[in-house]
């Protein structure tokens, strides 16, 4: 019989460990984040099972994000997911990665003198939606309110409240902007 072995980088065990968890945030049980003392995650947010996420440099989840079964947060840089933002289910989010600049070699394991790691900052905005399977290469900002569809390749930085598809990622329509007022201010209000 097969049994997973949960560690205390997982679920509920790694809440005490982040540098910040806001209130009724959901860590399912086989959510894994490594390095989580970079890690902030914000008011009744939302990480699902299978989900791996790798500290880095620093990671930032707003309120009210959604990171879906079997996305990816990797590489080492650094990531913010601004409120109410949504990464989909199989998407990466890459923040660092290798390259074969100066005739290094391109293999995680080897020393990094032998290596050109280059790490860098992503950037999801208010209301964005990224779909499943995409994958957010480094230093690219997705503006707010800006959705890009399933199984897309995001190089470049995204227009605010646009529509996009493709590999690479193209504009091909406008979204309507959200005319609904922040769901934390509701609640703070409704419980004074």
């Amino acid at each position: 019989m097969y049994s997973i072995m949960a560690d205390e980088n997982m679920g509920r065990r790694v809440r005490g460990r982040l540098k910040k968890c806001g209130r009724g945030v959901q860590i399912y049980p086989l959510a894994k984040i490594a390095n989580p003392h970079v890690v902030e995650i914000g008011d009744y947010s939302r990480i699902d099972d299978f989900t791996f996420m790798n500290g880095g440099q620093g990671v930032k989840i707003g309120r009210y994000v959604h990171i879906s079964c079997f996305a990816s947060i990797i590489g080492g840089g650094e990531l913010i997911v601004d409120d109410y933002a949504v990464i989909g289910y199989g998407a990466r989010i890459i923040t660092g990665t290798d390259t074969y600049q100066s005739g290094k070699r391109m293999s995680t394991p080897l020393p990094e003198e032998q290596r050109c790691v280059v790490r860098g900052k992503v950037v999801v905005g208010k209301d964005a939606f990224i779909g499943a399977n995409v994958v957010v290469h480094p230093d690219v900002r997705i503006g707010e309110g800006a959705v890009i569809g399933s199984n897309s390749l995001v190089c470049k930085d995204i227009d605010p409240w646009s529509v996009n598809v493709g590999s690479p990622c193209k504009k091909i329509a406008e979204r309507p902007r959200v005319t609904l007022q922040d769901t934390e201010t509701e609640r703070d209000n409704a419980s004074e």
